[in-house]
């Protein structure tokens, strides 16, 4: 049995309210999202609900992904790389360890004097060794082409016989052996170049640097130009000694270029040039050497067991650096 109570519209089959329903305040904050939370707080009147963009698989295989996405590359370290952890103090390297090539230093005097106190330090006991066994070996050279001044020594305490021996050094043919010996010197001296150019690489030499005597033939060469100015010198005293001085400034690269690699005319050539290009820094070099070598006669010759390295050792610097090419700090 149905109610009918309060009447029955016979054009409602349905039992529904036909009377109007009072309407819905409108939300000024616009529609809702399902937890209730408005989508335009504001209630600004030209607010337009955000359209969600429409999600698409731009590649077979790759889901999830929306049109413009772009994958961002993975960093990537070379191997051995740390990357630095934050709250963890930062240390140098060990003392002791090998340090990378000196590239940004300048080619001055300076710098070149203390790498080259710093290189002599770090192999000083190989130095001094050869430097001694070198020029005991030049000076038995110099007594062996200079029968004059084997005289001299072995008659120190006879004037007549000092005179006699200082007469016959005089003749050409003396000069000419005096002249070659000095070549040979050269020869041994180029195994003292060559530990220096060795440094520049690697900073502790070994003995097997020394006698790495790379282009032999210019060496020669170079030693036959050494002995003609040291001949020069003494058949015309004040001119010949001059020339000789100016040709050792000029050259003064050139037994490094020659150890290099360099073909003996480009050695020439380039050395030339270098010392042209830097000849404010030549000439304080050659003044250097030249002031401690003069002040080695007060010890006897034995300063420049040092002496002699460490000028070789700046000359290496300077004339690596000038080439372009780097030293090992």
């Amino acid at each position: 049995m149905s109610n009918t109570y309060g009447g029955w519209n016979p054009q409602d089959p349905y039992g529904q309210d036909p009377r109007p329903q009072d309407p819905q305040p409108i939300d000024p904050y616009g529609p809702r999202d399902p937890y209730g939370r408005p989508a335009n707080p504001y209630g600004r009147p030209d607010y337009q609900p955000q359209q969600q963009p429409e999600q698409r698989d731009p590649q077979p295989g790759a889901w999830g992904r929306s049109q413009g996405y772009q994958q961002v590359p993975t960093p990537t370290y070379q191997q051995g790389y740390q990357t630095p952890q934050p709250g963890f103090p930062q240390y140098s390297d060990i003392q002791g360890a090998e340090r990378g090539p000196d590239d940004g230093a300048p080619a001055t005097v300076g710098n070149a004097w203390r790498w080259a106190w710093s290189a002599f330090g770090t192999s000083w006991g190989i130095w001094v060794l050869m430097s001694l066994l070198l020029g005991v070996a030049q000076l038995a050279v110099i007594l062996m082409f200079s029968p004059s001044a084997q005289v001299g020594l072995l008659n120190a305490t006879d004037p007549a016989a000092i005179d006699a021996a200082q007469a016959a050094g005089q003749n050409l043919d003396a000069k000419g052996l005096a002249a070659a010996g000095t070549g040979i010197c050269f020869l041994l001296q180029a195994l003292l170049y060559s530990g220096a150019l060795a440094a520049t690489r690697r900073r502790s030499v070994r003995l097997r640097d020394f006698f790495a005597l790379r282009g032999f033939g210019g060496l020669v060469g170079y030693a036959v130009i050494t002995g003609a100015l040291g001949f020069a010198s003494t058949v015309v005293p004040m001119v010949g000694w001059l020339v000789q001085v100016v040709f050792t400034l000029l050259l003064l690269p050139v037994p490094f270029l020659i150890l290099k690699g360099v073909g003996f005319g480009r050695a020439l050539a380039g050395g030339v040039g270098l010392v042209l290009s830097h000849l404010g820094t030549a000439l304080a070099v050659f003044g250097i050497f030249a002031g401690l070598a003069i002040a080695s006669i007060f010890t006897c010759g034995i300063g420049l067991v040092v002496v002699a390295p460490a000028m070789l050792l700046v000359g290496a610097y300077l004339v690596q650096l000038w080439t372009g090419e780097s030293v090992h700090a």
